[in-house]
This record gives C-alpha cells, structure tokens and sequence, in this order.
C-alpha cells in the first residue's frame, strides 16, 4: 500500500464499517474572532472567510479585548467600558464566565490586561480601582487579580497581590509565570505573587539609546508564542547624548513564552508609525507591523522587505497559523487579507453590522 492511497482506503473501511467520513479525525483549520460595535463577538472561518458566529455581548462595547483558552472553545472578552470579564463559548455564544469588577462603593477598570493560564483554570487581569466616596473618587493601589474560570457568571477574585500602575497588555508563559506590560516588562508568579522585572524598558541602561516609547495595546503574541512590544526610541550618535542629532529607530522587547528567552533589538529606522506588529509563525526573522502601511522587516539585517499604503487605518495585526496570511483589523468594520510574502492583497471579510471593531483585538488561532 502507497502512502498516498492510505487516506482513502482508510475512508473506504469507514464506509464499510458503517462509520462514514465522520470516523476520520477532521483536519484542523484556522478561525478568527473579534468585537465590532454596537457589541457583538464574531467567529469567521478562515477557510472560505464565512462568519460561523455573531454572538450579542452583555452590557456594553468597550474596549474589546480578546484573549483564546487555551483548547480554543473559550473567548474571554473585556468589555463594558472596561470593566467587566466575559468567557463566551465562541460555537454556541453562551456566556460560561463573567466576572463584574466594579461594585457599589468602587469602580474598577482593566487597561487591556487580560491572560489565560496555560492549562485554562485560572484568568488574570490588573485591576486599576478607584473608592467611590460621597464627594471625590480616591484611587487605590492596582492588584493583580486571579480569577477561576470555573466560577461561572458571579466570579470573583480568587487571590489578589499588588501590581504596578499603567499595566496594559499580558500573557501566561509556559513556565507559569505572567508577563506584564507597564513601565517595564514584569513578570510575576500568579500563585505567590512575587514579581520582578523581565525586561527593562521605560528604566532600561541601554549603551547609546534614550528612553523608549510604547504602544501595547493588543495581545496578539499567540500565534508565535510570544509577548513582544514594539518601541521607539533614540540612537545617538558615537560620543554624544544629543537627542536632536539622534537617529529614531524601531526595535522591540521579546519574551518567548515557550522558553522565556528574553530579547531586545533593533531592527529598523523610524520611517512610519505602526500601532502593533508580531513576528512570523515559523519564522521569528520576519516582522510585520501596521498602522496607515504594512511593513515586513528582516530584524535580522536591519532591512525593509516590503511596504505597501492601506485604504485606511489598522490597528491590530495578526496572521495565519501557517504564517502565509496576514489579517488585518481594529479601526473599521472590515478585515483585511494579504499575502505574507509578496503583500498583494487577498481580500476582506466585512463585519455585517458594519460597526467599527475600534480597539478591539482580533485573534486567529488552529483546532479542528
């Protein structure tokens, strides 16, 4: 028997046995899900780029924000201004977690921290309140907040620790650790709540550079099974401090959330904006990034492969499992498709509401 006739005698003793085409594992493929305006959660099936879900959210839009479980059944979005937590089984738009951070005498909001821990039982965010007193509001400390998923639609915080302020995006390493995006990468170990800093960024001693600037706003590592952010910042030149003769260049911060291998480079000059960027599955060497252009850089070399002008503004990025798609989203009620190696356009799939995704995060990922 050839290889390549096994599949179909495996599918014609299928048939025979009574068990049909169905008795066969399905090949795995890749989904997409986002939040559009006025509030609703969409699967698309990437194979014919076919919504398969429009699921209605609780309460409000805002600011959307989307993090995968990790056998991919599960969105968790946060939503309602901020404030609250929903796991939305993304098949069947059932509501299975939701946690209401914000009570009678505080109001809580989450800047788009929001992680899953890799064996899908607990949910983390960094919860930013504020007392609600008769005649002022009076901030309190930010906590990271642990919660289980399997609390259902009254959760609460299992556990609490301090946490630093302007923490925004993060994600849950392999090692157990979470990694946070504020002032510096932090790292902090959801079970004790011992912290420290895994990337210097905003407090980095960096030879012949000047202070960062950062955008982090999307959790989009998944697909390359990294947490990275994009800044930019000044090079000086040999000798000198001066920041009006420094070169303004675009690196990032990288962990790699399967080892957490750390890394920070450079890896071109500053020529556009782009609001978020991720490498590419399968290939780290390659970085993609958006905003008004698609660029792909060599962050290897230091090079522009390729940049091309969109029809309009995107703010998220993100790209097929096989790494040969990029999809672009936020902004607008429209998904763009490219080719990853050549940038020629593939298509859009546009949102039937026709709402604007707006800070939305939009993931992609594979199951069957």
């Amino acid at each position: 028997m050839t290889k390549s006739s096994l599949p179909s005698r495996l599918a014609l003793l299928g048939l025979c046995l009574g068990l049909g085409a169905a008795a066969l594992p399905a090949q795995a493929k890749d989904y997409l899900v986002t939040v559009s305006r006025p509030n609703n959660l969409y699967m698309v099936d990437l194979d014919d780029n076919r919504i398969v879900s429009n699921c209605t959210l609780p309460d409000h839009f805002g600011p959307g924000t989307v993090v995968m479980s990790p056998d991919n059944k599960i969105a968790y979005v946060l939503n309602h201004h901020w404030e609250n937590v929903y796991g939305v089984e993304v098949d069947t738009c059932k509501v299975v977690f939701q946690a209401k951070q914000s009570s009678a005498t505080e109001r809580v909001k989450s800047l788009a921290s929001l992680a899953v821990s890799p064996d899908g039982k607990e949910l983390y965010t960094v919860q930013n309140p504020v007392r609600l007193e008769k005649d002022r509001y009076q901030a309190l400390a930010p906590r990271f907040a642990v919660f289980d998923t399997a609390a259902g639609l009254d959760a609460k915080p299992i556990r609490t620790f301090p946490a630093s302020r302007r923490v925004t995006v993060m994600a849950a390493g392999d090692n157990g650790l979470v990694y946070m995006a504020g002032a510096d990468i932090e790292q902090i170990d959801p079970k004790t709540g011992k912290r420290s800093v895994a990337i210097p960024n905003a407090n980095w001693k960096r030879p012949g550079h000047g202070a960062p600037d950062v955008l982090a706003m999307w959790p989009i590592g998944k697909q390359s099974n990294e947490f990275m952010l994009m800044y930019t910042a000044p090079k000086f030149k040999p000798g000198s401090k001066d920041p009006a003769t420094a070169d303004l260049v675009w690196g990032y911060s990288r962990v790699d959330l399967k080892t957490g291998q750390k890394e920070v480079r450079d890896f071109a000059p500053f020529e556009v904006i782009m609001f978020s960027g991720m490498t590419r599955p399968q290939r780290p060497d390659l970085l993609y990034g958006v905003y008004t252009q698609l660029s792909q850089h060599d962050v290897k070399s230091g090079k522009l492969v390729k940049r091309i002008d969109l029809d309009h503004t995107y703010y998220c990025i993100n790209m097929s499992s096989d790494g040969k798609k990029v999809y672009l989203a936020g902004t607008n009620s429209d998904i763009a498709i490219y080719d990853a190696d050549t940038l020629a356009p593939l298509g859009k799939i546009q949102l039937p509401e026709k709402g604007d995704m707006s800070t939305s995060t939009m993931q992609i990922f594979s199951r069957n």
